[in-house]
C-alpha cells in the first residue's frame, strides 16, 4: 500500500536528479524519485522511504512485480559468477538455449526458432531484416499509422507516434495504413497501383497498439490484413514488444485473431529481446545477422525463463484477465475519464486534453500512485500481473481524487515534481 513520508520528489532524491540532468545524455525522466531496493509486489521504495503502488510496471518490463520471491531465488543462484555476459552468437552458454526452447514452448506451431538480441528495438531490426533478406526486389516496407517500433534508425523509418522521434534522423522507405477497417481497402489500393508483392518487404502491426494511444486493432482490420499478406507471400510481422508475455490475458497479442505472424518480436517482460520464426525464416550466411552479446546475458536470460515460468505455474494469463476485468470495471466509474479500454492488465483511458492528462498523471504521482501516458491525451493502466484487489482499489481511488482535484478552475502544481516529470511524452 502507499506509503508516503516527504514530498514528491524527497531531498535525497531530489539531490541525485539534479546531477543526473546535468549529465545525463538522454535525459527523459518519468517519476521524479530514485528507486530503493525494497518494495514487494506491485509497490516500489524510493532512497527517501516513500512506498508507491506501481501502475507502470516498468514501461511493462517488470510483470512480476518488485522483490517476487522466485526471482530473488534466480538472483541468489548466480551471486558470485562472472562474467554475467558472455559473447552470446561466438560462446556458448546453456541459457541460451533453454531460452529458445521456453519460447518455442509459448509460441504458435512451426514458430520454432529465435534469435536473442538486447533491446525490443534490435529485435525488430532483425525481424525486418530476416524478411528483408528473403525478398532481394524489396523497395519498401509497411506499418500503420502512430505505430511505435523503437528508435534505431531501420525501426524508427516504421515508427509514427511522433515527430519528435525522428526529427534530424534519415529513414528507409515506408508506406502507411491507416489505423481501422481501412486498412485494408489501403493495402489493396497499393497492391493494385504502387507496387508488386514482391516489391513489399513485410507489413508489421501491432496487435495491441501501445505508444501511439493504446488502441486495439479491429477484427476485420487484421483478418483482412493477414489475408492479403497470405495470399501474396508478404512476410507478416506481429511487434509484441509491449503485449507480449502474457499482458493481455494472452501470452501474445496476435492470438486474440486466431492468427499466426512469419515472425514477432518480444522484448521487455521477457527481460532480454528476441525474434521468433520458423528456423527457415533466417539466413544461412554467417554474419548476415549477428550482436556481440546476444545469446549472452546470463542472468537476464535465467530472470526471464523464471518469468515464463511463474507465469505458467501460478496461472497468471487467466488472473490476468480476471483482474483485468475488475480493473477495467473500476476504471468505467469513474467520472471524467473517457474511451476506458483495454484487454487483460493492459488498459487505459483518456482525459479531455493533453494537459488534463498531464496533470492527472502528475497528482496521481505526488499521492503515490505511478502511471505513464501514451498517445495524445491517453493514460496507460498496466501493473504487475500479481497486484491484488485492495491495491487495485486504492490505486483507482488516487485516479478518482486526481480527476476530480485537477477539474477545479483553480488547480495548480506546486513544489518540484512538475519540474521533473515527464508526463505524456513517449517512452518505450
Amino acid at each position: 500500500m502507499i506509503r508516503l513520508k516527504t514530498k514528491i520528489p524527497g531531498p535525497k532524491s531530489l539531490k541525485i536528479i539534479k546531477q543526473l540532468k546535468k549529465r545525463n545524455g538522454g535525459w527523459s525522466v518519468s517519476y521524479p524519485f530514485v528507486h530503493a531496493p525494497g518494495g514487494e509486489g506491485a509497490c516500489c521504495e524510493d532512497i527517501d522511504g516513500n512506498r508507491f503502488l506501481d501502475f507502470g510496471s516498468q514501461i511493462a518490463s517488470n510483470p512480476l512485480g518488485y522483490n517476487h520471491p522466485g526471482l530473488l531465488e534466480v538472483l541468489r543462484s548466480y551471486q558470485g559468477s562472472t562474467p554475467v555476459k558472455f559473447a552470446g552468437q561466438d560462446f556458448v552458454i546453456r541459457e541460451h538455449l533453454d531460452m529458445i526452447e521456453k519460447l518455442a514452448g509459448i509460441a504458435p506451431k512451426g514458430l520454432d526458432s529465435a534469435f536473442l538480441i538486447n533491446s525490443g528495438a534490435e529485435a525488430v531490426e532483425n525481424a525486418i531484416k530476416l524478411c528483408m533478406r528473403k525478398r532481394p526486389g524489396t523497395k519498401f516496407g509497411i506499418s500503420v499509422e502512430r505505430a511505435f517500433h523503437g528508435r534505431t534508425l531501420g525501426a524508427l523509418s516504421l515508427t509514427n507516434s511522433s515527430r519528435a522521434h525522428k526529427r534530424g534522423y534519415m529513414r528507409f522507405p515506408m508506406l502507411r495504413l491507416p489505423f481501422g477497417d481501412r486498412a485494408v481497402e489501403r493495402l489493396e489500393t497499393i497492391l493494385e497501383t504502387e507496387a508488386y508483392p514482391e516489391e513489399i518487404g513485410f507489413i508489421i502491426l501491432e496487435h495491441f497498439q501501445g505508444e501511439g494511444g493504446y488502441r486495439i486493432p479491429p477484427e476485420g482490420m487484421v483478418k483482412g490484413l493477414y489475408k492479403i499478406a497470405k495470399n501474396n507471400k508478404i512476410p507478416y510481422i506481429s511487434d509484441e514488444i509491449q503485449a507480449g508475455m502474457g499482458r493481455t490475458g494472452k501470452w501474445w497479442a496476435f492470438q486474440h485473431y486466431g492468427v499466426v505472424p512469419d515472425a514477432f518480436t518480444s522484448g521487455k517482460a521477457l527481460q532480454v529481446a528476441a525474434v521468433v520464426a520458423n528456423h527457415k525464416m533466417f539466413p544461412y550466411e554467417k554474419g548476415a545477422i549477428s550482436s556481440t552479446w546476444g545469446g549472452g546475458h546470463t542472468i537476464d536470460l535465467a530472470m526471464g525463463m523464471k518469468t515464463i515460468e511463474i507465469i505458467k505455474k501460478q496461472k497468471l494469463l487467466e488472473r490476468n484477465r480476471r483482474m483485468g476485468g475488475y480493473l477495467l470495471s473500476g476504471l468505467k466509474d469513474i467520472e471524467g475519464i473517457q474511451n476506458q479500454r483495454g484487454r487483460g492488465m493492459m488498459l487505459a483511458f483518456d482525459m479531455p486534453t493533453r494537459k488534463r492528462r498531464d496533470d492527472v498523471i502528475i497528482e496521481c504521482a505526488r499521492n503515490g500512485l505511478l502511471l505513464l501516458g501514451c498517445g495524445t491525451q491517453g493514460i496507460r493502466v498496466i501493473p504487475p500481473f500479481v497486484i491484488e484487489k485492495e491495491e487495485i482499489d486504492e490505486g483507482l481511488e488516487v485516479i478518482r481524487n486526481a480527476v476530480k482535484a485537477t477539474s477545479r478552475k483553480s488547480f495548480r502544481h506546486s513544489g518540484k515534481i512538475h519540474d521533473f516529470i515527464a508526463c505524456g511524452r513517449s517512452h518505450a
